[in-house]
């Protein structure tokens, strides 16, 4: 079938030739693009980690315990229906 993805790596040299193309040859404004979009993308992942539980990194609890603390034996802290 052949090589379904040709150019899906590209080295780091004709990167940063193709970024300095896109701005006419000016590796100053091709930096600051650069930056500004770092600048964004670390925005986005502080909104992303905010808006996130602490369920997702920490674990959602323990099981078996009710969120008073103590052990409880309801539905829902049971993993599978009995």
């Amino acid at each position: 079938m052949g090589n379904v993805r040709p150019n899906a790596i590209k080295q780091p040299d004709d990167i940063a030739a193709y970024v300095i193309q896109c701005h006419d040859g000016n590796a100053v404004a091709a930096v600051e693009t650069l930056l500004d979009e770092i600048h964004h993308l670390q925005n986005q992942l502080s909104i992303a980690v905010a808006a996130m539980g602490r369920g997702y990194t920490r674990g959602c609890g323990q099981r078996g315990k009710s969120p008073s603390g103590q052990a409880g034996s309801s539905a829902a802290n049971q993993p599978y229906p009995s």
